[in-house]
């Protein structure tokens, strides 16, 4: 099967477990807090949170064996790949260990939180059992670079729907028969270890020749491996810090009833950004293929090409939120929460600049450069904190917003495009060209949609509001594709399309 067909399925099916993960935690949320309460319902939140700051020990490793697993299925080189898969399985192994001697830890500091002592055995036993769960998921981040550089993206997000599909039956059944929070820990576990079963036989099936044995694992391929992960660990905590400052600086400036509305502004823009993601962000194995094989004309025309997709992707779903996001808000969450519109439209601005050059992220991670886009998200991070601590004194909400949205958009269109056209050595002239034709054949659409919305039709309900997004998300899908991309470019794109009637938008 071509590389262009496995890419589709494994974007429609990405974008699908999405979809199925917000629709379960939307109706579960509810469920849990009804039935465990909202005292057990936070404690099991705050061992998420918990189980959330493990996956840091992570420390990028995994990207690292994405980009050296397919550097080696670049060459056919399938000693070298398992000596990467190997080298990495000690190392997370070494991790796992790690974070279930901190668990135990945790487990035993956690009852001095607990007032009441017919709690703490209950709170020793979730942080002890979450821990160990993540600890055991550890080893197969090993395989991670085999099922993305094989573009096994389908069947791992196939896995990952049936799962949380599996889990959410299992704990509506438990849960409702009068079951506690340890048996849906329990669950989590359960469900976990046959995800990382299932995740270790795709694996084996997209590259028979893998092989564990400890006698693989190499000291020198380490030290490449966390040389390259440093830079990544990096990214990943500049990340975190980018999503949560804002929420301590309008805490400690406003109050903390100013958070929700932001709140709620930021989740429409993560949704979308998300959605986003899912569909297009698997081009570092593609990528590292070509900068293997030195193939730079093939690699800049596949990054150009990208971006264009991206692009116009980015351009209508931000400017759905744009036109539909108010009349949204309202119906949502009443008119009380306005300005979660002005806040989510100054997000949306530098979020999808961000998603639209992604693939120049891609690209520097697939060339080992990826110290650029790090030390680019740190600077990120500090101008973000600054100027929302002045903003916010003058402007309130629409401030801390604006800290956010500036040097986001400053440096993913200025700084980002100039560094990472020079490590590729591609012209950066021909990175700014390639969004003429998008922004031109999207925008127009776009407005008029605005103009006729917000002056005439003026929607309420859920119905017209999702009726005229998907009329606006057909007319602009059918102009950006048919006047967004090169005659070549749609030729590709018409081998993926399926069905006679799709084709006819290209």
């Amino acid at each position: 099967m071509s590389t262009a067909i496995e890419l589709l399925k494994g974007s429609v099916t990405r974008v699908s477990q999405t979809f199925v993960s917000i629709i379960v935690a939307f109706f579960m949320m509810p469920f849990l807090i009804h039935e465990l309460g909202d005292h057990w319902y936070g404690i099991w939140t705050v061992v998420g949170s918990l189980a959330a700051a493990y996956h840091l020990f992570d420390m990028g490793m995994a990207s690292a064996v994405t980009r050296y697993v397919s550097r080696a299925f670049g060459t056919n080189d399938d000693r070298q790949a398992n000596i990467t898969i190997n080298t990495a399985l000690a190392i997370y192994i070494a991790i796992a260990l790690v974070i279930i001697l901190v668990s135990i830890a945790a487990s035993f500091v956690s009852r001095g939180f607990i007032d009441n002592d017919a709690d703490k055995d209950i709170i020793q036993w979730l942080v002890l059992i979450i821990g160990v769960s993540v600890a055991l998921e550890f080893p197969f981040n090993a395989l991670a670079g085999v099922a993305n550089a094989k573009l096994r993206f389908h069947h791992v997000a196939l896995v990952r729907i049936v799962m949380t599909l599996l889990g959410a039956g299992l704990t509506w059944w438990f849960i409702s028969n009068g079951y506690g929070i340890v048996t849906l820990a329990v669950i989590t576990f359960c469900t976990a270890r046959i995800s990382n079963i299932l995740y270790y036989l795709i694996c084996k099936s997209a590259f028979p020749a893998l092989k564990l044995s400890r006698s693989l694992a190499s000291r020198e391929n380490s030290k490449e491996l966390f040389k390259y992960s440093i830079w990544s660990f990096v990214i990943a905590i500049a990340y975190q810090m980018r999503n949560n400052v804002d929420n301590f600086v309008i805490a400690g400036f406003l109050s903390a009833a100013s958070v929700t509305p932001y709140a709620i502004g930021l989740r429409l823009v993560d949704y979308v950004a998300q959605f986003l993601s899912q569909a297009t962000n698997m081009f570092v194995p593609i990528f590292t293929a070509y900068h293997t094989k030195e193939d730079t004309r093939e690699l800049h025309s596949k990054l150009l090409f990208i971006t264009r997709l991206n692009l116009v992707l980015a351009l209508i779903a931000g400017g759905g939120l744009v036109i539909f996001g108010d009349a949204f808000i309202n119906r949502w969450m009443g008119p009380s929460y306005s300005e979660a519109y002005w806040v989510m439209v100054i997000l949306l601005i530098g979020r999808m600049i961000g998603f639209a050059n992604h693939p120049l992220n891609s690209a520097m991670y697939a060339a080992n450069k990826h110290s650029i886009v790090a030390k680019i998200d740190v600077v990120e991070v500090g101008l973000n904190l600054t100027l929302s601590l002045i903003l916010v004194r003058y402007y309130g909400l629409i401030g801390v917003s604006l800290g956010t949205m500036i040097p986001l958009l400053a440096l993913r269109l200025f700084v980002l495009p100039a560094l990472a056209c020079r490590a590729i050595e591609m012209p950066v002239k021909d990175y700014y060209v390639c969004l003429i034709r998008p922004i031109t054949a999207t925008t127009l659409p776009l407005v008029g949609m605005y103009l006729w919305v917000h002056n005439s039709v003026k929607p309420e309900s859920y119905s017209q509001i999702f009726a005229l997004a998907a009329l606006m998300t057909a007319v602009t899908a059918a102009t950006g594709i048919k006047l967004g991309f090169s005659a070549l470019e749609k030729s590709e794109l018409r081998k993926v399309i399926p069905g006679r009637r799709l084709k006819l938008f290209l």
